[in-house]
């Protein structure tokens, strides 16, 4: 090989040190894959124009029974709940809740039973050219009443017995909404039943709700409920019809709550129709940034039996003192439902429930009495 002078060697080893850390960026260039130019493979699947969201809650509480002397603590509930947009028309929501059984299923054990629950799963289409329309099915919550399922969608520790008795909670088929006007919305729904994960019986529920929106701070519902209820070979037709509000007449202040009458057609000796009525109030009130109070009063009249085993009234009288940090983020867990009021991060919640039945139902360590205060330490916190 011919000897190369030092001299003429030099401009070519200068070219070469400039070049190389060219020839080295570009062996790190990945391979073209045939995606389109500037879009990676996030872009393409729509992970980052449709994220999914992850939110959800948790409860503990400790609960003292004055009349009976029980007391328990425990970490009663975990719920998560994914959310996400398919499209600009489809989307996605559902939601997992984890909660230690109550009641029977929970006593004389030294397991308790730990029930896991599709709470809510729906998939929801807007049609193109109609963004005020939505039709969704799957399990969803009854847009009836004032009250919710999740204690986080709630300003008290427990639930009234209009909820737990008066109306469903829950329905598992097809719900569509249109907001007709800023101040108008109409939400019809049919279901398999009041809170019937399958359909018992071969009729379905069907219902429809009226909602009027004169203000920011003002919410009004009418709603009815008409459908077969009860196992094969004892159905009958059940009825409901409800109304709630929620109104904020000044800025610390809220007024909410509801009235429903219901009833069983047929059931009783002779083909008598059962029926139950009731109605709640609620009322809050913002005492500084951190600190809240609730008071709810209700009454629930089952005149043959139908919702409780027995005829009778039951009344209660519920006053909860709060503490409160954070403010919620969007999505189902922002606000609480027909309000302004943000969901806070994380709640502390003390609650004295007065109750009172016309007949003795509530057992103490003497017998049976119609009168029962029990106290309540909540916590809640979303995420």
């Amino acid at each position: 090989m011919p000897c190369v002078p030092w001299r003429r060697a030099l401009p070519l080893l200068a070219a070469l040190t400039v070049a190389a850390p060219r020839i080295l960026r570009a062996q790190d260039v990945p391979v073209d894959l045939g995606e389109p130019s500037g879009q990676s493979l996030d872009d393409l699947t729509g992970e980052n124009r449709f994220p999914l969201q992850i939110t959800g809650f948790g409860v503990g509480d400790y609960g003292y029974d004055q009349r009976s002397g029980d007391n328990t603590a425990r970490a009663g509930k975990l719920a998560v709940a994914f959310f996400r947009e398919v499209s600009d028309r489809v989307w996605f929501f559902g939601q997992l809740t984890t909660a230690l059984a109550s009641g029977e299923d929970a006593a004389g054990g030294d397991e308790v039973p730990t029930e896991i629950e599709i709470d809510n799963l729906l998939v929801n289409f807007t049609p193109g050219g109609a963004s005020g329309v939505s039709l969704s099915f799957g399990k969803f919550d009854v847009p009836v009443g004032f009250e919710r399922d999740d204690e986080p969608l709630n300003f008290q520790a427990t639930s009234s017995y209009n909820f737990e008795l008066a109306r469903p909670a829950k329905m598992v088929g097809l719900v569509g909404r249109w907001a007709v006007s800023p101040r108008l919305d109409l939400t019809a729904m049919a279901g398999n039943g009041w809170d019937a994960q399958l359909d018992p019986n071969h009729g379905k529920t069907g219902g429809l709700r009226v909602g009027l929106i004169p203000t920011e701070h003002t919410s009004f519902g009418v709603s009815g409920l008409l459908g077969a209820e009860g196992e094969p070979g004892d159905v009958h037709d059940r009825y409901l019809l409800s109304a709630d509000y929620a109104l904020e007449p000044g800025r610390d202040w809220i007024l909410a709550g509801e009235a429903n009458l219901g009833g069983d057609r047929g059931v009783l000796e002779g083909g008598g129709d059962a029926g139950w009525y009731g109605a709640t109030l609620t009322v809050f009130r913002r005492l500084s940034q951190h600190v809240g109070a609730t008071l709810r009063g209700e009454t629930f009249r089952d005149r043959n039996g139908a919702r409780t085993g027995e005829a009778q009234t039951l009344r209660s009288l519920t006053f909860s003192p709060m503490i409160f940090v954070g403010s919620g983020r969007e999505g189902i867990f922002a606000n609480v439902e027909h309000t302004t009021f943000r969901i806070p991060r994380f709640q502390l919640r003390a609650e004295a429930r007065l109750d009172h039945s016309s007949l003795p139902i509530f057992e103490g360590m003497d017998g049976p009495h119609n009168w029962a205060l029990r106290y309540t330490l909540q916590l809640v916190t979303t995420f």
